[in-house]
């Protein structure tokens, strides 16, 4: 009978074990986008939520990690990804990054995730910069799929990312712009991520955005201004939060950074 009780006993233990899902789906071109699912535990019922990450970034980025574990914390089914044109497994090739790609490579993974059983409709949202512009475009193209978006230090247009830019690093801009690239951790990041971005702003979106909406400033972003941040605020009329990350940079870089980070999404989540 003891034997018994410790078989049945591990094998509970084995099916409460939530090891993440690491999988390789294509967009429609046959490009590789490697993405994670978390949470599938026990999940039946739960919702979903998808997170995207910034330029030169991916889905290991401290951002995204806190926010995950936030969602997961509230007992949300996870998925997070590397976008093609990241530092992550889906392909590098920073250079080719664009807001058109990311927004691409979230509709790609989405409808991945309608395939799935655990696909629950309306889900959440966020993303970190770039990230953070993509999913605001999903939540206002498809307002009633999107429950809560919690986009973090946003790009709210491509016009204010430069200006946002020459003010706050005037020097390393000019020449960004100039030669038409910087180098970054043995990438190329183009700048006509920044031109093509000119034709997307937040704010002339946000009247179709639906879903409750926690917005996330970092208080000394040289990268995104907590005053376009605000203004995007002001200008979206559904259910809303803004909060402001004391002491942070763009990239919420100390762990008191990740800590408040954490602490105002799993609060958002409630």
């Amino acid at each position: 009978m003891k034997k018994f009780c410790m078989i049945v006993f591990l094998l509970l233990a084995a099916a409460c074990t939530d090891e993440p899902r690491e999988i390789r789906i294509s967009n429609a071109q046959g490009e590789p986008i490697y993405l994670q699912v978390d949470g599938l535990t026990f999940w039946g019922g739960k919702k979903l939520a998808v997170i995207q990450h910034g330029l030169a970034s991916d889905m290991t980025h401290p951002v995204v990690r806190e926010a995950k574990k936030a969602f997961l914390d509230r007992g949300y089914v996870v998925v997070t990804f590397d976008s093609r044109y990241s530092l992550g497994k889906s392909g590098g090739n920073v250079s080719k990054a664009r807001l058109a790609t990311f927004e691409e490579d979230l509709q790609t993974v989405i409808g991945w995730a309608k395939g799935q059983s655990f696909y629950r409709e309306p889900f959440a949202l966020a993303g970190h910069s770039l990230g953070g512009a993509s999913v605001l475009v999903y939540a206002a193209r498809n307002p009633a799929q999107v429950e809560r978006l919690i986009p973090i230090a946003p790009v709210v247009s491509g016009q204010k990312w430069e200006e946002t830019c020459m003010t706050n690093m005037h020097d390393f801009c000019k020449e960004w712009k100039k030669n038409g690239f910087y180098d970054y951790q043995s990438e190329k990041i183009s700048y006509q991520v920044v031109e093509e971005a000119k034709t997307y702003d937040a704010v002339k979106l946000a009247e179709k955005i639906k879903a409750e909406v926690l917005l996330v400033a970092a208080e000394d972003d040289n990268v995104v201004a907590e005053a376009d941040v605000r203004e995007l605020y002001e200008a979206l009329p559904a259910k809303k939060s803004l909060v402001v990350i004391p002491g942070s940079g763009h990239n919420f870089e100390s762990m008191k950074n990740q800590e408040d980070l954490y602490d105002f999404v799993v609060g958002f989540l409630r």
